[in-house]
C-alpha cells in the first residue's frame, strides 16, 4: 500500500449476532495507521501493532489485539471523567492481503460484555 493515500475500506463490526456497522468509506493510511471516520466516531488502527483507538463525543477506547492472547486496554467515559479497565481476549487475528479480521471477547471492569468480530478490507 502507498503511504498517505486515500483508500476505500469496508468496515464490519458484529457484537454477538447484531451487526453494528457495515460501510464503504474513505480512509487514509499514514505510517501503518489506518485513519477513518464513521458518523462522529474517529478510528485509528495501527496495522503493525494491532492497536485500535476509537474517539467520539462520549468516549475514547484503546484496545490492543494479540492473536490467541489476552491484552489490556482502556475505555474512557468523557462526561464522567471515568476510566474503565478493558480486557481483550483475541481468539483470532488475521492480517493478510489488505484484510484485517479480528475475533475477540471484551470485558470491562472484569464484566463480560460480549463477543465481537471486526473485519476491515482495504481496497487500493
Amino acid at each position: 500500500m502507498k503511504k498517505e493515500a486515500i483508500y476505500i475500506i469496508s468496515f464490519y463490526l458484529k457484537n454477538n449476532d447484531e451487526i453494528i456497522r457495515k460501510d464503504n468509506i474513505e480512509s487514509k493510511i499514514k505510517k501503518d495507521e489506518l485513519l477513518f471516520e464513521i458518523d462522529k466516531d474517529k478510528y485509528k488502527i495501527n496495522l503493525s501493532k494491532f492497536i485500535l483507538n476509537k474517539d467520539n463525543n462520549e468516549s475514547i477506547l484503546n484496545f490492543i489485539f494479540d492473536d490467541k492472547k489476552e491484552t489490556k486496554g482502556t475505555y474512557y467515559i468523557k462526561d464522567m471523567n471515568f476510566y474503565m479497565d478493558a480486557r481483550i481476549k483475541t481468539n483470532k487475528l488475521i492480517y493478510k492481503d489488505n484484510k484485517l479480521d479480528i475475533d475477540y471477547e471484551l470485558y470491562l471492569q472484569d464484566e463480560y460484555i460480549g463477543k465481537f468480530r471486526l473485519k476491515i478490507t482495504v481496497k487500493e
